[in-house]
């Protein structure tokens, strides 16, 4: 029989073992970052975006068979984590790996996210409404509009876009394309990218089973 410590032992390192499990299935199986890096163009043709998207996909979204689901049934976990929009110079450096960010925002999780697609049991697109738009007013105004126009992320399936609208214009684009509002040229189809586990995390797993293992030879000597 166990003692009461030898039971609180072996709940604390159940518990252990189960955050440490846990974690390395969502590192492994459900976190994905998406980026997409384009040139603008058009009204804009020295600004270029890139944008970085995190989500949580639950492991039962990612079994199903190629093809796009909306957000219930297996996908009804699918959870935004983050997201980023940065702008660059495209004339002086069009590599968005290389080229120093001029201005970032940090984009609101509360869009609404409608679809996922699945590739091979990998998340191979999003869908979303559009982002809160967002108004340069530091690096970027000379390569953007001067701080005339707002912009405004959308995601549609592995790819994304990003619409301009004129500062107080109506925020329905009836006619893109315009002094008034309009969308990126160019359409960059995403990347996504399963994380990879921290060495952390698996210390955390270690220390886990050998919580259990102590636990349990504490138990036959006894």
């Amino acid at each position: 029989m166990f003692t009461q410590r030898a039971k609180a032992a072996l709940g604390r390192a159940a518990i252990l073992l189960t955050a440490s499990l846990g974690l390395v299935g969502s590192v492994n199986a459900a976190v994905y970052t998406g980026n997409w890096d384009p040139g603008y163009g058009g009204l804009f043709p020295d600004l270029g975006w890139k944008a970085t998207a995190t989500f949580d996909v639950p492991d039962a979204c990612l079994g199903q068979l190629d093809g796009s689901y909306t957000i219930s049934g297996s996908c009804a976990g699918f959870t935004l984590l983050s997201a980023e929009l940065d702008f660059y110079n495209y004339s002086l450096n069009p590599d968005p790996d290389t080229s120093p960010i001029v201005e970032s925002f940090v984009l609101g999780t509360g869009v609404s996210v409608y679809g996922v697609d699945i590739t091979g049991g990998q998340l191979s697109g999003v869908s979303t409404n559009f982002f809160s738009s967002v108004v340069p007013s530091a690096g970027s105004l000379s390569i953007a509009g001067g701080g005339l126009y707002a912009f405004s992320l959308i995601l549609d399936g592995g790819e994304a876009q990003l619409l301009y609208t004129k500062v107080g214009a109506s925020t329905l684009c009836k006619y893109p394309g315009g002094a008034t509002c309009g969308y990126s040229e160019n359409t960059p189809t995403g990347t996504f990218t399963p994380a990879i586990p921290e060495p952390e995390t698996y210390t955390l797993m270690v220390a886990g089973l050998a919580a259990l293992g102590f636990v349990a030879r504490r138990r036959k000597v006894r």
